[in-house]
């Protein structure tokens, strides 16, 4: 089977790590990059947050490398360009319920976020373009395309 296949089929089995039950949650490919994407609570809000990973092909198919830190907590703010548009994003290292860490990324403003969920809302699609830095300081320009089927009536439901 193709590598695109596996890299497909290995990004649907993994959104469900994140998500909980009923939460919305989609992904795009960047050649072996994955950025997922879920509706979550932090401090009693309701927030869009992107995890970045980077996918490695083997003999068994495709790995999952997370964009891995070593600290809870705030990092840096980072700008990514959604649907055309900069927003600034807070650059978060979040611990997984199987003790990883991993880097996700969320809107810093209201406003950003606002547009983040309109966009989300009503396009079909949301196009989010990410420069990613390697530890070796060597620069990636990534775009994703992220579906926004679902989203409006996960965003809508009262938490």
């Amino acid at each position: 089977m193709s590598k695109f296949f596996w890299l497909a089929w290995f990004c649907t089995i993994l959104l469900p790590i994140h998500a909980k039950a009923g939460e919305w949650n989609s992904s795009g490919i960047d050649g072996h990059y994955v950025l997922s994407s879920l509706i979550d609570e932090q401090q009693g809000q309701k927030k869009v947050f992107f995890s970045l990973y980077k996918a490695k092909y083997n003999n068994n198919g495709f790995e999952r490398f997370l964009s891995q830190c070593n600290k809870n907590g705030f990092d840096k703010t980072v700008s990514m360009t959604i649907n055309g548009q900069k927003v600034q994003m807070d650059k978060i290292c979040r611990r997984t319920e199987d003790s990883k860490n991993y880097w996700v990324y969320t809107p810093t403003t209201n406003e950003g976020l606002a547009f983040l969920i309109t966009q989300f809302k009503y396009t079909e699609t949301v196009n989010i373009h990410k420069v990613f830095v390697n530890i070796y300081k060597q620069k990636s320009d990534l775009n994703f395309r992220i579906s926004a089927k679902g989203f409006a009536q996960s965003w809508n439901k009262s938490s």
